[in-house]
């Protein structure tokens, strides 16, 4: 069982506080655990946030730390491991909730692998049901997201926002900093380890994403993350399935067809996909038109 936990929350933007003190109560309720808090504020500039998370430092076994100038996701989340200072780390993203009280004891009981992911879990949400994509696709893809389907396929099956790993790992095969636009940091992080043969375990510890971002702004991250996987495509072939179905429209020569179509299309997409009520089955042939678009 594991004794010592780094507690990581990577944040820009977000208030954290509640969730802080959440994982304070139950991670101080563990006999025997000696454990800290590290909030890595990213250079925010909203002010409630600065106000409200700036009493992190209030909490003992807690602090916030607050960088001037933005380092990047992947580059924040390095510097949280480097700042660690127990064996094993547990990052979570900023802004989840625990629907289980033992959230963080069922993590100190899988020390079998070097890396352990806990899942995520969808707040019931009818509202965001009708009008959120981010909801819509997270609520889509959950079934296929239980730790026995994330078992099947670990690595590739591997998310950021939930998950916990030796810290000589972390410090060993840190997540790529280089890349610019956002997206594939944890699906490259996730190659890299099964190219390294570190194994990685899938339970079902989830969080509770709490809050989606508007369309507009969901689809801007995504148009990013095919930004992404275009400069990692050599890094990911046979990893990505878009990755794979674009290299087969490219081989059966139908990619200036693919291209011709998405221009057509590709208007009338974008207004659906962030408008008021998205069909989340146009979703994927948006990303599909728009990565092959980039080339």
């Amino acid at each position: 069982m594991i004794q010592e936990l780094s507690i990581l929350i990577p944040t820009r933007d977000d208030i954290c506080l509640k969730q802080v003190r959440d994982l304070h109560q139950m991670a101080s309720s563990i006999e025997g655990l000696q454990f800290e808090i590290i909030v890595s504020d990213d250079a925010s500039t909203d002010e409630e946030s600065l106000r409200q998370n700036a009493l992190i430092n209030e909490i003992t076994h807690c602090s916030l730390i607050h960088h001037d100038k933005n380092l990047g996701r992947a580059a924040n989340r390095n510097f949280l491991a480097r700042q660690a200072q127990y064996e094993w780390l547990l990052f979570l993203d900023c802004n989840v909730g625990f629907p289980d009280k033992d959230f963080i004891k069922n993590y100190l009981l899988a020390d079998t692998a070097q890396v352990v992911n806990g899942g995520i879990a969808i707040d019931q949400n009818e509202s965001l049901s009708i009008h959120n994509l981010r909801y819509k696709y997270e609520k889509k893809i959950a079934p296929q997201h239980t730790a026995q389907q994330r078992q099947t396929h670990p690595h590739q099956s591997f998310r950021t926002t939930n998950f916990i790993a030796r810290r000589e790992v972390m410090l060993a095969h840190p997540f790529v900093e280089t890349i610019a636009k956002y997206g594939y940091e944890d699906v490259i992080f996730g190659k890299r380890l099964c190219d390294a043969k570190i194994s990685i375990q899938h339970i079902d510890n989830p969080v509770v994403m709490m809050q989606f971002e508007s369309n507009e702004k969901y689809i801007s991250k995504l148009e990013d993350a095919m930004h992404t996987l275009h400069e990692m495509q050599n890094e990911l072939t046979d990893y990505s399935p878009l990755l794979s179905t674009a290299n087969v429209i490219k081989k059966t020569g139908l990619l200036s067809l693919a291209r011709f179509v998405f221009k057509k299309t590709a208007k009338r997409l974008h207004q659906n996909l962030t408008g008021n009520k998205p069909k989340i089955g146009w979703l994927n042939a948006y990303k599909l038109g728009y990565f092959l678009s980039i080339e």
